[in-house]
Formats: C-alpha cells, structure tokens, sequence
C-alpha cells in the first residue's frame, strides 16, 4: 500500500484498495466507504469482486460503526444483519459477512465490508474474518497517511482563515499559467483587489470583526471559483484571482460579478449585522499588460489604484477609465 499516490479525494488509494482486497481475498467481495465531511452519512468509495457500493449509507446501519469494533454476521448462529446489508440489493440473502471500521489517526474515517457467497465453510469464513481485520489495519494505515498528506499539503498551501490559496501558492500557479500561455499563445488575466476602508472597519469594529469579513469574502469567492480559477488571499485583506484562458472582456465580467457579489453578501457578527463590505478590483491580461508573472501583478495594482481613486466599489482594466 505504499504506492498510494495521494490527492483529494482519495481515488489513488481507492484503487489500490479494490486490487488489494481482489488479491487478499479472492474469494469475497465487498465494499469500502468513507465519512462525507458532514459525517452524517457514509459514501460509497470503491467495490471489489462483483460487489456493489451504495452511494450512501447511514453510520446506524452498521454494527461494527454502533459499537466501534469488528463485527460479523453469521446465519448459521445467533446475530443480525447490519441494516446497509439488509438494504443492498445483492447482499440482502448473505450468509456470511464482515463490517471492519477504518480508523485513521484514531478518527473513525470509513468502514469495509466483506461478504463471502452462499455456501462458504464456515470455518473459511471465520479465518478470512480474522484475516480481513488485518487488512483493515493495512487500509487504516493507507488512508491515514494520505490524509495526513492532505493536510500538510493544505497547511502549505491555504490561508487558514479564509482556505483560499495563500500567497505561495499563486504565485506558483501564475508562473505555470504563464509558461502554458507563452508556449500555447494563450491569454490570462488577473484580478487583485482589497476590502474598502478595511482599517477604518477594523478600528471601528474590532480585529474578530473583521476577521469575519474576510471569511465571508472567502466564502464567497469559494462560491464563484471551482472551475479551474485560482482565488488567492495575497495577505492581509489583499486578495487575487488568476483567470486561465480568458480575454479582457470576459475577466471584466467576472470581476464584476464577484464585486456585485461581495457588496450583496450580508455578515452576521453576534447578534449584529455588519455594515455592508464592498471591493475595488484592479484587471490586467497577459501579454497586454506584462509579459512576466511580476509585471502582470504590479499592472493589476495599479488598476486597483485606479478604482480606488474613481470611488471604490468598482472594477478597473489596466489603462481604461470608466
């Protein structure tokens, strides 16, 4: 298991755990799951065997998840089914089966399940239960060791406060965007801009105040962004948007939407309602407003000066009024 290839979500170390399982135990097939982030509901991860994943399963549906430990179903004696076997459309007549919970970090993170066909010895059955435990550990193994790799790759690379990027990692995003659109005769833009009057907010307001803002702006750039964008808190209540593969005009709209955006959303802090935030946004695309990753960022700065001396709250292209 010590390929496994990390990223988030897991799907390397989900393979691996189908071909692991499909050689450990060849004779069975099963299930794995893993906790959403909600942890309400298990989803269904990989399947190995023939096997079958729900896309969801409740954690009281399981035995083994009630009451923390391994946990076998045999028909042959006195024990039940778990209520996700019951549910399940292939296993609902099995006779033996097993429900391992995978513990990462001493989190409970996941389950697998394992069924064996009708007719299995029951002594086979009872040796592979005891082997497939050790198999549980090597997942539990696994899977800790990707999520432990996951959050040192997000503490290097995310603003805690906000989760947005942080200032590292745009800028190793811009010069790989840049060397793409030079070699591809390509365009790209950036949007850089800061909360208005952000000082004047925090004095008046309290630091915890404004550190509500700035999530609130996070948030809403987590909204607008999920499509191969790369939003950024540069540092401070400075915040950037790389834009692959876009012109001026379409980055101009996209500002826009996100200052229209910025300036409707409404922050709750205790029991007040903050007065309203607003952005001005600078504009600059390559190759029109620099050639280089650092030209680009400095032309985008000016066009916030710009937007900043025409009244804040409004968006700014390099070299254009308004």
């Amino acid at each position: 298991m010590n390929g496994c290839k990390a990223a988030r979500p897991c799907r390397n170390v989900f393979d691996v755990v189908a071909k692991f399982m499909t050689s450990m135990l060849p004779e069975t097939q099963g299930e794995l799951y893993i906790y959403s982030n909600s942890r309400d509901v298990l989803d269904g991860a990989c399947a190995w065997g023939g096997g079958q994943a729900h896309d969801h399963i409740a954690p009281d549906s399981c035995w083994a998840l009630r009451r923390g430990r391994g946990y076998r179903f045999d028909a042959r004696g006195i024990s039940f089914r778990c209520g996700h076997v019951n549910d399940h459309p292939t296993t609902a007549d099995v006779e033996d089966a097993m429900c391992i919970p995978i513990v990462a970090h001493g989190d409970t993170v996941g389950l697998l399940h394992v069924t064996y066909p009708p007719g299995t010895d029951a002594q086979v059955a009872k040796d592979g239960y005891d082997f497939a435990l050790q198999c549980g550990e090597h997942i539990s193994l696994a899977i800790a060791n990707v999520k432990l790799r996951d959050e040192l790759h997000d503490q290097s690379t995310r603003d805690p406060l906000t989760r947005l990027y942080n200032r590292r990692y745009f800028l190793e995003a811009m010069r790989a965007e840049h060397a793409t659109a030079a070699r591809k005769d390509q365009r790209f833009a950036v949007l850089s801009f800061d909360a208005d009057k952000f000082k004047a907010f925090n004095d008046n307001h309290g630091h915890d105040a404004g550190d509500m803002v700035l999530r609130a702006i996070g948030d809403r750039m987590h909204e607008l962004f999920q499509h191969g964008e790369t939003p950024c808190r540069f540092g401070g209540e400075e915040f950037s948007v790389l834009l692959p593969c876009v012109d001026a005009d379409i980055a101009m709209g996209v500002a826009e939407v996100l200052r229209a955006g910025i300036e409707d959303t409404r922050i709750r802090y205790g029991a007040e309602e903050l007065p309203r935030v607003t952005i001005s946004i600078g504009v600059a695309v390559y190759p029109d407003h620099g050639n280089l990753p650092q030209d680009l960022l400095n032309a985008a700065d000016r066009a916030l000066y710009d937007a900043k001396a025409a009244g804040r709250n409004c968006v700014r292209l390099v070299g254009r009024g308004a």
